[in-house]
């Protein structure tokens, strides 16, 4: 009398026996579905990453380079340049606009970076240059427009530095 166990024990789903198949297409398709949409969407990503070389992480008005911006740019790194010297010393030691210049003095720098390596596209480009173009002219309201036009025409390519050219312009607005 001390053979198999009796057959009631094996059907009951002990610890030896799989789960009943009732509960595989309940259970399965709510772990696969998740990770199956996430896997391909996540794996083109990482390779054109490296492609994209990233600004230096302390790059400033002060330390970045533009002594590759094409000829026809470097009329935005000079009017640019003018600006934010003219926006830093107006925020003098105002603890606030410091803060604020320095800022901008980061974001403006990553656009002016870009430009030395001719990542900026020539739509923006042009943009910049029309901006400028009424800058050093002294319309601020002009310039201010075009930059605020390029918040719905080119934001994904200049919503880094738009914010900063807008700062900076509102700061120059007042000092005449």
């Amino acid at each position: 009398g001390y053979g198999a166990p009796p057959p009631a024990v094996h059907s009951a789903g002990g610890y030896g026996t799989p789960p009943p198949a009732q509960f595989q297409p309940a259970m399965q398709p709510s772990v696969m579905q998740p990770g199956a949409p996430a896997a391909p969407a996540a794996a083109p990503a990482p390779p054109p990453a490296p492609a994209v070389p990233k600004p230096p992480a302390n790059l400033t008005m002060d330390t970045v380079d533009t002594k590759d911006v094409k000829p026809a740019h470097q009329g935005i790194v000079k009017s640019i340049t003018v600006l934010f010297r003219q926006c830093e010393a107006a925020a003098g030691s105002h603890p606030a606009r410091k803060k604020e210049v320095d800022d901008a003095s980061k974001r403006v720098s990553v656009l002016l970076w870009k430009l030395n390596r001719g990542d900026v596209s020539e739509s923006v480009c042009g943009k910049l240059l029309q901006m400028c173009a009424a800058l050093d002219a002294g319309d601020v309201a002009g310039a201010t427009q075009v930059q605020v036009a390029m918040t719905t025409s080119d934001w994904d390519e200049a919503s880094g530095f738009l914010t900063a050219l807008k700062r900076l312009l509102k700061t120059k607005a007042t000092l005449g």
